[in-house]
């Protein structure tokens, strides 16, 4: 018998009373799952850290030991990427069952109050969203058919879906009230909206025209940003991104930064919480079309809460500096490259009127098929005074030269071969292909046109 089976004999065996009290563990049985493996993972803000796993047995049981009882948070237990349960970890034991095809949905927990509560949250919400989706896929048929004909129809609709969500906000309401102390309470707490109903009935109330007015105010009233646990949930990585995708509502990037100032201003009581939504935003607006939001954060926020001789504030500078200069109307950051006979090619000594920068890569799909409309682009406007300097990320030469001869270029090719090290790709901040740089005789930077169309666009507008 190997350790394995007589850790999970001794453990199943036991009563929990006189179990060491320095370690919590989960054990569980999962119905039908006998010969798979079951990963256990921590939860920070949407990372998923795994840091265990093992095979069920022949009942399909398993057990973890909890490696750091002082953890508090969310754990999950996963048979793959769609099919795992999240469970609440609050220094005591667990015990559950559930079934091998949908470990959440059939989850039923035998040992642990948290757990308990979580999931009588989750269940009984279930069958409320069930019918709110219901209800709002029988809406959108009836306003995709006749909207005006079917009005009354829909307002009843409207109507049962409001008294859904309010049983569900009531729910809510009524379980982290009945047990304040509870780690799941706070999740729970977080997940609910403020009840503007109940706000505006306060006599101090602030005056607000709509619903969708006072959340812009208060979407944030039910998260304790005090607490640094909260982090090991999904639940601060979750609320920012509703937020922005409810309030900053036609995107712009005027409506994101108001939107980021309004999440960061009140993170601010926390500097955890605080330093994982700043580089929340960074990660996602690094290597995206929203890179004024990147400058934008990096300037206002980042580089000024890091010390001045940290690698990090100096990279973050850096990094903003890069994408400031690639601005329409400054000067490009110069290249300097090889064409496929070995010539230095340099872009200040290209003599024309306009020239387009292109990056791209042989084993780059999109360029393949944008390519034949960049042909016809330069033939009509090479007359006019386009010039196409192409430079490519490719690192393996031979790769370079074949699809160099597939597509039979009529513009300058060149490549370094140093991939992504390239200064050029470091210096204009390239991370996918194709991308595009319209420059004027001066070498100043007109346009970063995303596409062929709106280079066109660009094209037609400069004399």
């Amino acid at each position: 018998m190997n350790l394995t089976v007589i850790k999970i004999f001794i453990f199943f065996s036991l009563p929990f009373f006189v179990r060491s009290q320095s370690n919590y563990m989960m054990k569980g049985i999962v119905h039908g799952g006998k010969g798979n493996r079951i990963v256990f993972s921590k939860i920070y803000g949407k990372q998923e850290i795994a840091t265990d796993s093992t095979a069920l047995d022949k009942n399909g049981s398993f057990l973890f030991i909890f490696p750091d009882s002082q953890y508090l948070g969310i754990y999950r237990i996963s048979l793959s990427k769609d099919n795992y349960a999240d469970i609440i970890f609050n220094k005591e034991n667990i015990f559950l069952e559930t079934e091998i095809g949908r470990l959440s949905v059939k989850m039923k927990i035998i040992e642990s109050n948290e757990n308990k509560l979580y999931y009588e949250y989750i269940n009984r919400t279930a069958i409320l969203n069930d019918s709110i989706e219901l209800l709002t896929i029988s809406g959108q048929n009836l306003y995709d058919n006749d909207p005006s004909a079917n009005s009354s129809q829909l307002k009843k609709i409207a109507a049962k879906i409001e008294t859904f969500e309010s049983q569900k906000n009531q729910l809510g309401v009524k379980l982290y009230s009945k047990n304040p102390s509870f780690f799941s309470s706070k999740i729970i707490k977080a997940s609910l909206l403020p009840d503007f109903k109940a706000y505006m009935k306060h006599k101090d109330a602030a005056a607000y025209p709509n619903e969708m007015a006072y959340l812009k105010e208060h979407f944030f009233d039910n998260v304790d940003f005090t607490d640094s646990t909260m982090l090991h949930t999904e639940i601060i990585f979750t609320k920012c991104g509703e937020y922005l995708q409810n309030f900053a509502d036609p995107p712009s990037i005027d409506a994101y930064k108001k939107a980021i100032d309004f999440i960061l201003v009140r993170t601010a009581v926390n500097k955890n919480i605080n330093d994982f939504v700043m580089n929340t935003f960074m990660n996602t607006y690094d290597h995206s079309d929203w890179e004024d939001l990147y400058i934008y954060v990096a300037d206002k926020y980042l580089a000024q809460n890091t010390c001045s001789n940290d690698v990090k504030a100096k990279l973050l500078s850096e990094k903003s500096n890069a994408l400031k200069a690639l601005k329409p109307g400054n000067k490009a950051p110069s290249i300097k490259t090889t064409d496929i006979l070995g010539k230095e090619i340099i872009l200040d000594s290209i003599k024309s009127t306009y020239t387009l920068v292109l990056f791209w890569a042989s084993w780059c799909e999109y360029c393949e098929k944008t390519i034949p409309d960049l042909k016809n682009i330069y033939t009509t406007c090479k007359l006019k005074g386009l010039e196409i300097l192409a430079v490519s990320l490719d690192s393996i030469k031979q790769n370079w030269i074949d699809a160099t001869n597939l597509f039979n270029f009529p513009w300058i090719n060149t490549c370094d071969l140093k991939g992504f090290e390239s200064p050029a790709i470091r210096d204009y901040n390239i991370w996918h292909t194709p991308v595009f740089f319209l420059l004027d005789k001066d070498k100043k930077i007109i346009a970063k046109p995303v596409n062929t169309t709106i280079l066109k666009e660009k094209l037609d507008g400069v004399k």
